[in-house]
């Protein structure tokens, strides 16, 4: 639904993508786009996204490790897990109020930097969520960029 949406990021990041079709993939692709806003939404349906990790990058990445650090060897993993990161097609993220919905903001799209960035996003998102002067121009971040037709170009790769 939003491939044409992130074909010049993803061309910028082809190197280091491995693309597959999951059933993830399957799953966003028969969801509705748009729903009643008295019905259950796709995102109250699903609370977390806990995706399978992918055992061959898993393999993989253990092979590396045991090469790189030999007293890895044969230890044993007794979990993995997977994770999916939210990015927008300009790799910039979204904190913002969302004009059609009043009282609804968003704060998303920190495209697997979020444990470094996460600070003062979540101060900035605060800021405009309350109406505070905030330290940074929030302008750049806003969600009616994809809706107001605006140039979406991508500064940076994922």
């Amino acid at each position: 639904r939003f491939f044409t949406d992130f074909l010049q990021l993803t061309w910028m990041a082809r190197k280091s993508l491995r693309p597959c079709l999951t059933e993830r993939f399957l799953t966003e692709w028969r969801q509705k786009s748009s729903w009643p806003l008295d019905q259950v939404s796709p995102f109250e349906a699903i609370r977390t996204l806990d995706p399978r990790p992918i055992k061959g990058t898993l393999d993989k990445a253990r092979r590396n490790l045991a090469a790189a650090f030999p007293a890895f060897k044969d230890v044993e993993i007794l979990e993995s897990w997977g994770g999916l990161i939210d990015a927008t097609p300009d790799a910039i993220p979204v904190i913002s109020p969302v004009e059609t919905v009043p009282g609804f903001f968003l704060a998303s799209g920190l495209s697997g930097h979020g444990f470094g960035i996460g600070p003062a996003a979540g101060q900035l998102a605060a800021d405009v969520a309350i109406g505070a002067e905030p330290l940074v121009d929030p302008a750049p971040f806003r969600y009616s960029r994809f809706t107001d037709g605006s140039r979406i170009e991508p500064i940076i790769g994922i």
